[in-house]
């Protein structure tokens, strides 16, 4: 009987739970949702965020904050209502083809990426780490469709 009622319980929770997973804010909701989600996607921008380019020098980005909120997205990427939303989040540096120059390895935190995302496009983030100077490594939109 107790397991019976510990498994509706985390069911109940996981329903409860599964609107705001999408939302932050009270009255200043930013939507966004996963990809899958194609029949809600119509009037919404495309965020891909799981493909880089490592001879460019451009990493995959794991978008942990959006409008300031910190934020729990899908790693392949995410749809977002339009409008103008900052992004921020963790990336993975493959240093192969990008060694580091710079005698100072400290990266720090960056900056936010300010993107006006327009409804039908596509936008493909990631982290631009060439320069010799890690202070001007960034967050970088490297392609729109």
């Amino acid at each position: 009987m107790r397991r019976l009622v510990k498994q509706l319980f985390t069911g109940i929770l996981l329903l409860a739970a599964q609107p705001l997973l999408g939302q932050s804010g009270e009255n200043d909701r930013t939507v966004y949702l996963p990809l899958s989600n194609v029949m809600d996607a119509a009037g919404m921008a495309t965020v891909i965020t799981s493909k880089g380019r490592p001879a460019d020098c451009i990493a995959p980005v794991a978008v942990t904050t959006i409008d300031g909120k910190k934020v729990v997205v899908p790693a392949k990427g995410f749809l977002i209502e339009p409008g103008t939303h900052s992004i921020n989040g963790k990336a993975t540096l493959d240093m192969t083809s990008c060694p580091l120059d710079d005698s100072n390895p400290d990266i720090g935190s960056m900056a936010d990426l300010e993107v006006n995302f327009m409804p039908g496009n596509t936008y493909f983030i990631g982290f631009y780490h060439k320069p010799a100077n890690t202070l001007e490594w960034k967050l970088v939109v490297w392609h729109v469709e």
